[in-house]
């Protein structure tokens, strides 16, 4: 918090959700998982579900502190929308069972719709 009482924009926070969104839209999300990984990283679905869900909201309270306006929540809205229904079939999945899932390609579009319009908000 600034001292007026407002949260600051945390350009770092905002850097970590587009990594995150480019891995959920790659082509091959598992090779770029197994490389961070092999350099001692954590990587892959778990640390996404961790960073979409346990550790930040991303809804309209975000605004303003790693969002930019409410067009960037919805399109993480549909992110989590559709790794939420993937969870639900899949509640002990693996990268290789969510990277499998019937709803992937969604996913993957969903994540290249969002980092559109991440583009278009900076």
């Amino acid at each position: 918090m600034s001292g007026t009482g407002v949260a600051a924009f945390d350009s770092e926070k905002r850097a970590e959700l587009l990594l995150y969104l480019h891995e959920l839209a790659a082509e091959e999300p598992q090779e770029i998982w197994r490389k961070e990984t092999e350099i001692g990283l954590a990587s892959g679905i778990d640390e996404i579900f961790h960073f979409f869900f346990d550790d930040n909201d991303f809804d309209q309270s975000a605004v303003g502190r790693s969002l930019i306006n409410s067009k960037e929540v919805e399109s993480i809205d549909g992110v989590k929308s559709l790794l939420d229904a993937m969870l639900l079939d899949l509640p002990k999945g693996n990268d290789t069972a969510f990277v499998g899932h019937t709803l992937w390609p969604r996913l993957r579009a969903q994540a290249h719709r969002a980092l559109s319009i991440f583009g278009a908000s900076e």
